[in-house]
């Protein structure tokens, strides 16, 4: 998510002006720019506050604090921003082209400054790193015992995902054991053979598609266990491949292409476990809503994760557990962030002072609160206040 420089923690930079007047205007040297450059190594200081006004495109205003400029903040410019004097500051541009004007003392000095390390700050596009051309089949498939394919390579990908029993696998002459909820993938001209030795039947989910990937090496010659997330995707790949219904094609692509994302963030995902059974998802997922409900009917009081424990009577290690696998955030910072996001809302409507909002979100004390509001928000209670009123 992008900051624009009407928020608040620009307030530390500079400030958002509405517009000079003229009088204002008339006392400033004024210059316009044509920007283009999506990256820069170079910095500038004035030693005068600057204006600056975008009269086209989409600029990102980089600026730092820093004496080296090793720590630096990226906002795109919204209404005319006056950056104060002393800051390090520059642009990239974000459409392909941008003009801006930028105004200030006639005797203001600049000095140029290079980046931590002459390294260049880049701004980054979201555009798409790898794109799912085409699914070409899916289908379902059992296997009794002692089942062998004795193997292919073709010009696609191909996806096996093991639902039920187990599967042993050979890829380019080396060989992989894929056990329920393992999941493999083959490039295009991958060599593979698949065959069952075990006592039991096995189950299993093929997709055949055509991907503009290029480094094959990130997912291919390893097996995947099938984490929350990745289960997650696959179920929503079957169920929509179920419907018919306006753009379902282009839903099944988008899940298929999530698939592959959390495959490629594996190393750097919690292995949340999936439920054992739909049944005890739907259990989790009630509970789960039950608990949070509770929350939000309690948020004005000092509310503990003992309490909840004895209400819902769930222990404090399982609660951890559907917190931790279904949210990604323990209850009590859950709790927190529910209250610190509600004291946000309260400050905005300026019906309490901060103290009494302090109080009536359950805090122990005005300091406590107002520490936790700085560590979540990056600015105190009071100047956020501010921030508001002007």
């Amino acid at each position: 998510m992008f900051n624009k420089t009407t928020s608040y923690i620009f307030n530390k930079y500079g400030k958002i002006i509405n517009e000079l007047t003229k009088k204002q205007f008339q006392k400033l040297s004024t210059t316009q720019y044509r920007l283009k450059d999506k990256q820069f190594a170079t910095f500038y200081v004035y030693n005068e506050d600057v204006y600056i006004k975008v009269l086209s495109g989409i600029v990102m205003l980089v600026v730092s604090n820093d004496e080296h400029g090793k720590d630096y903040e990226k906002f795109v410019i919204h209404r005319v921003v006056k950056v104060t004097a002393g800051v390090k500051f520059n642009f990239l541009t974000i459409s392909s082209n941008a003009k801006i004007e930028l105004s200030t003392d006639s005797k203001a000095k600049k000095v140029s400054v290079p980046t931590f390390g002459k390294h260049p700050i880049v701004y980054e596009p979201l555009v798409q790193n790898f794109m799912i051309k085409e699914i070409y089949s899916y289908y379902y498939q059992v296997r009794n015992r002692n089942y062998t394919f004795s193997g292919e390579s073709h010009s696609y990908w191909e996806l096996t995902f093991i639902d039920n029993g187990a599967l042993s696998t050979t890829v380019d002459g080396e060989e992989y054991h894929l056990k329920e909820m393992d999941l493999m993938l083959y490039a295009p001209g991958q060599f593979h053979t698949q065959y069952n030795d075990s006592e039991q039947s096995c189950s299993y989910l093929t997709l055949l598609f055509d991907m503009d990937f290029q480094d094959d090496f990130l997912i291919t010659n390893r097996v995947y266990h099938a984490h929350r997330d990745i289960h997650r995707a696959l179920n929503d790949f079957i169920k929509v491949s179920n419907n018919d219904m306006m753009y379902d094609n282009e839903l099944m692509l988008c899940y298929l292409k999530e698939l592959i994302i959390r495959i490629l963030q594996y190393d750097f995902l919690n292995a949340s476990p999936v439920a054992s059974s739909p049944m005890q998802q739907k259990f989790e997922n009630e509970l789960l809503n039950e608990i949070i409900l509770y929350i939000n009917d309690h948020i004005y009081e000092q509310l503990t994760i003992e309490e909840i424990c004895i209400k819902f009577s769930i222990s404090r290690s399982s609660l951890q557990t559907l917190f931790k696998n279904n949210l990604k955030v323990a209850p009590k910072q859950y709790i927190s962030n529910l209250k610190l996001a509600k004291s946000k809302l309260l400050i905005k409507e300026s019906v309490y002072t901060i103290s009494e909002i302090s109080a009536k979100l359950g805090f122990t004390s005005i300091h406590y609160f107002s520490r936790k509001f700085k560590q979540e928000f990056g600015i105190t209670p009071s100047d956020y206040a501010k921030t508001i009123y002007n």
